[in-house]
């Protein structure tokens, strides 16, 4: 007789003769699949600091003769093998960094932690050029790995901690050059300038660019800053034991080097910031106070603002608010001060829409207190100045007439304060707000040879009626920079100078190199000076003027 056996628990099974007789065949067991974590790269704008990251990785393997083999991170092995996890994010000792990101942060190549073949690329916060330290790596990606700083074994030349005037430095990620003389952090901005070109302009970089002048550096390194915007977070449940979340702004990883306060929340518990103005920190004391006391009533983070406000005293001690508001149930406290002999009142505002106002070369000018201006009112007649003695066209008989046209006008700093020895002036912006701001603006300061349109993106000069060999254009876009569009319709107006302001260097490069080489009139045109402006000392932020003229 010929025994049946039954398929075993938990599997398919199929009929087969078997001596004659049709009995089930037993299967694999499926096994349930395994969750596998993938490493997705996020789009990055090439001129953002992890854009640009990419070209600092590549300058340094060709300097080493290194290719991107020799530093790759076996990305699926770190996400899915937690023995894995443990040997990349360790801690190395006697590093030595190399060089300094445009984002602030020491570089250098470690050994691998799985190939001694390879070397790794590592980011240092705080970190300097010929520092030699001990680091935590705690993140992995495919070409580098971020890290925090926990030891200085050997200083760099240029690193000075009794410079540091800020009891959160080195937690806080504000700010990233307080412990190096202020002529070392120009040269660090002017050097973020040359590398910028190098890499978004390397066909205009090959002979056909000024050396890069030194970075025009601020008049004051602390105090400085009109706006500061602290930040709060809540916790999605909240807890029987909730304590009061931190009041401030972002920590930068989990730095041990030095002592600091602040506390251990991803967002360092600030009580007042040096680089902000004193009214801007007596605004902060104030609304951290009141954080403090209402904490409990939010049920969601939030995002604080603290702008200086800048008003007029007259002779009978009342504010000359004229078209701005008043302030008075958001002002915190007041300061008087004066500016070229006139007096004003300081307080700071914390309400986005309402109207403030700023002083720039005795010229006044009213904006949303949310919206965008300069943040350091102190360097802006220095750059103002320096734009205006740059527009001038070469040739220019005493008689003959100068236009001006500001694209990204905003609410009209450059159309206005560069307008002396001009015809006529007209701004630009997409912005309608903006425009009526620029209006505004040009109205209160008596100016009547300013004319403000709101120009769509895809004909901004189409309302232009300047003769382009008489004109100069301004062009301050926000940090993405101006797109092919513009930059062609700007060649085809072809004006006879251009000065372009840049928060963004790596973007002012790019679309240098655009408008140069890609443009139908950019071969005309010559880059007759690069210079920085240091708006925001003790951080690595650098702003520049690029003054380009047609030949």
């Amino acid at each position: 007789m010929t025994e049946t056996v039954p398929p075993p628990p938990n599997t398919t099974s199929e009929k087969v003769e078997q001596n004659g007789t049709d009995v089930p065949a037993a299967k694999k067991v499926k096994q349930p699949k395994k969750f596998v974590r993938k490493y997705r790269p996020k789009a990055v704008d090439p001129t953002a600091p992890m854009g640009v990251l990419q070209y600092e990785i590549k300058d340094i393997l060709k300097g080493h003769l290194l290719t991107e083999n020799d530093i790759q991170n076996d990305m699926k092995e770190v996400l899915n093998d937690s023995a894995a996890q443990d040997i990349y994010h360790r801690v190395v000792d006697d590093v030595e960094i190399s060089r300094l990101s445009s984002n602030g942060d020491g570089i250098a190549l470690i050994p691998h932690p799985v190939n001694s073949d390879k070397k790794q690329i590592v980011l240092i916060p705080f970190g300097f050029p010929g520092d030699t330290v001990s680091i935590k790596v705690f993140k992995t990606h495919p070409l580098y790995a971020e890290s925090d700083l926990l030891k200085v074994t050997k200083q760099a030349p240029v690193r000075n901690e009794d410079l540091i005037l800020c009891k959160y430095f080195g937690k806080c990620s504000g700010c990233q050059y307080q412990n190096v003389e202020y002529e070392t952090q120009l040269e660090f901005k002017r050097q973020t300038i040359v590398n910028a070109y190098k890499y978004f302009a390397p066909l205009s970089s090959a002979g056909k660019l000024p050396e890069v002048g030194k970075t025009q550096s601020s008049p004051l390194q602390y105090t400085y800053r009109t706006k500061l915007t602290p930040h709060f977070d809540v916790p999605r449940r909240i807890p029987a034991d909730y304590v009061r979340p931190s009041f401030g702004f972002g920590l930068k990883g989990r730095p041990q080097w030095r002592e600091t306060e602040g506390g251990s929340q991803l967002i360092v518990d600030i009580e007042s910031c040096p680089i902000g103005t004193e009214i801007v920190n007596k605004g902060f004391k104030n609304e951290r106070a009141r954080y403090v006391e209402e904490f409990k009533k939010y049920k969601k983070g939030s995002t604080v603002l603290l702008r200086e406000n800048t008003t007029k005293v007259e002779e009978n001690g009342l504010f000359d608010t004229g078209n701005a508001s008043t302030d008075a149930e958001n002002k915190t406290s007041e300061i008087e001060t004066e500016i070229e002999g006139i007096k004003y009142v300081k307080t700071c505002v914390t309400e986005p829409r309402q109207v403030v106002r700023e002083v720039v070369n005795n010229y006044t000018f009213e904006f949303s207190a949310g919206e965008f201006f300069q943040n350091n009112n102190l360097i802006l007649p220095i750059v103002t100045d320096y734009v205006k003695q740059n527009l001038q066209i070469k040739g220019s008989g005493p008689d003959e007439p100068n236009y001006l046209v500001d694209a990204y006008c905003g609410s009209g700093l450059f159309s206005i304060t560069c307008l002396s020895g001009v015809s006529k002036v007209i701004g630009v912006e997409v912005s309608a707000d903006s425009v009526k701001f620029a209006e505004r603006n040009a109205k209160l300061n008596g100016i009547e040879n300013a004319k403000f349109i709101v120009g769509k993106a895809e004909e901004i000069f189409k309302n232009i009626d300047t003769p382009a060999n008489r004109t100069a254009v301004i062009l301050d876009p926000p940090r993405k920079g101006c797109d092919h569009v513009f930059l062609n319709q700007l060649a085809a107006y072809c004006p006879a100078k251009i000065v372009y302001i840049s928060c963004n260097v790596h973007s002012q490069a790019r679309d240098i190199e655009w408008f140069l080489n890609e443009t139908t009139e950019g071969a005309r045109y010559a880059v007759e000076s690069l210079k920085g402006f240091d708006f925001f000392p003790q951080t690595h932020h650098v702003e520049s003027v690029a003054v380009l003229t047609l030949n």
